[in-house]
């Protein structure tokens, strides 16, 4: 038994609405594309470009054709999956001791990595390049690609200025030189459209300088409604599905392929406050719908979800991780909690990550759904124990409690007596003693040897004339 399914947010008409809204903004809005390198690639694909107006506009057969020719997604063959991963970005480290909101420090950094590398659901990662105490801030990109070798054997994935990129290249060169692969397979970029249809003059230079190389970098959207979208759902809904076929078709005529895949991280603007909210229903009933709508196209699907709004840990932030999760899971059957982030990604709470892995583990278990056999109906069990019996000392019951109940280690597993008796603490209690001992384990490993080491840092030192010392990690 698998406990998810096709639900569905519209019907039939509503659903071949989105789509030629869809069809009409590629065709008669068009794209704003600050490079005239990418304009020609699009205009050998097919598309109608007007060089001096900047724009590209997709004609509808060419859309529909795009789609028909996209790789085909098995939706029935989907095996049902969660997973969880703590990156980090800019903001502010939640000190597990202090509860105080602090600027991230390379000491913090790495003892929150640390904490995501000893949890079993959760992973750690450099994402995005960001300015850190200690760091000079001309090294900052060069220094974030080299620590992420360190830790993970890749680059970071953010290259947000074009003058940077070949030392990024340099660098992943230099780390398939002594791992025996391909540069390109070391690399990790993704550039994100600003506004609404435009892909603007740096993103689209870093995308180029990368792609003329043969090296994949991603293009990202995250549209806000009543920001950079409609307010209406509707509305967001056919501009993202726009932007995405707008994407895959910049990376179709630059490396070909089939590849075609439906996105979502479009979320709510408050309206009194100009925040940009990701723990609002509108979130995931954005995923729900374009789920389905990746179900017409028979291609795949992800959703952002798993995310807060929340400031601390709390009942506010689990709840909103959570309704994040479940119903992307319920549409798709896959779901992403990003453990330990806070705040719309402002805010790492390693308390919050030990939480957020306990979540994760139980929606796996739901996820895993059960089985149904003569062993698991177990009619002669029940014969055996008759009215009046029980099951808790039977063999079938030792057989089968472990893979078939979930236990939890933060979550409450007794009656209010006995936790009394046991201290009464709470979740974040419990978390928090499991931040202190994990960081008192063994050390983050290292991916890459001294040699490499050396040599990254040297090349950080030529292209900003600055010399680090190796990050000797905790």
């Amino acid at each position: 038994m698998r406990p998810w399914g096709p639900i569905r947010a519209f019907h039939r008409t509503e659903e071949d609405a989105i789509h030629r809204t869809m069809l009409r903004i590629c065709d008669d809005v068009g794209f704003l594309v600050e490079s005239e390198a990418i304009l020609g690639r699009l205009a050998a694909f097919g598309a109608r470009v007007d060089k001096a107006a900047g724009r590209v506009f997709f004609a509808p057969g060419l859309v529909e054709k795009f789609i028909a020719a996209s790789d085909r997604f098995d939706w029935e063959a989907v095996e049902p999956s969660v997973s969880g991963s703590a990156g980090v970005y800019h903001g502010y480290y939640l000190d597990p001791d202090t509860d105080e909101f602090v600027p991230w420090t390379l000491p913090n950094l790495l003892r929150y990595l640390k904490v995501a590398h000893h949890l079993e659901h959760t992973s750690g990662f450099i994402s995005v390049n960001f300015g850190i105490r200690g760091v000079p801030e001309a090294a900052t990109e060069p220094f974030f690609h080299y620590l992420a070798f360190k830790l993970q054997g890749t680059s970071a994935s953010g290259v947000t200025d074009v003058r940077q990129a070949p030392v990024a290249l340099e660098m992943c060169e230099a780390a398939a030189a002594e791992l025996g692969d391909d540069g390109r397979r070391r690399f990790r970029g993704v550039v994100y459209m600003v506004s609404p249809l435009k892909l603007g003059h740096q993103e689209a230079e870093v995308f180029s300088f990368f792609a003329e190389r043969g090296i994949v970098v991603g293009i990202g959207h995250m549209l806000s409604q009543g920001g950079t979208a409609p307010v209406t759902l509707a509305g967001a809904l056919a501009l993202n599905l726009a932007q995405d076929i707008f994407t895959h078709a910049v990376h179709r005529a630059y490396f070909g392929g089939r590849g075609f895949g439906v996105g979502c991280a479009v979320s709510p603007l408050d309206m009194r406050t100009g925040m940009y909210c990701y723990g609002r229903p509108e979130q995931q009933l954005a995923n729900v719908a374009l789920a389905q709508m990746a179900r017409r196209y028979c291609v795949p699907f992800w959703g952002h979800c798993g995310l807060s709004d929340a400031k601390r840990p709390s009942a506010e932030a689990g709840y909103q991780k959570a309704m994040g999760a479940i119903p992307t899971l319920m549409a798709c059957g896959r779901a992403y909690i990003s453990t330990g982030l806070l705040s719309v990604d402002e805010v790492f709470s390693p308390v919050q990550m030990v939480i957020d892995n306990e979540m994760v583990g139980a929606l796996k278990r739901f996820a895993r759904g059960f089985e149904v056999s003569e062993e698991t109906l177990a009619f002669d069990l029940i014969k055996q124990a008759g009215p009046g019996g029980g099951f808790l000392a039977t063999e079938h019951t030792v057989r089968h409690f472990r893979g078939e109940l979930w236990e939890p280690r933060i979550f409450a597993r007794e009656m209010l007596p006995a936790w009394q008796r046991h201290g009464a603490k709470t979740d974040v209690d419990m978390a928090r003693e499991i931040v202190h001992n994990l960081m008192s384990r063994e050390p983050l490993p290292s991916r890459i040897s001294d040699a490499l080491e050396r040599r990254l840092l040297a090349i950080l030192h030529k292209a900003t004339g600055h010399k680090l010392s190796p990050v000797e990690l905790v």
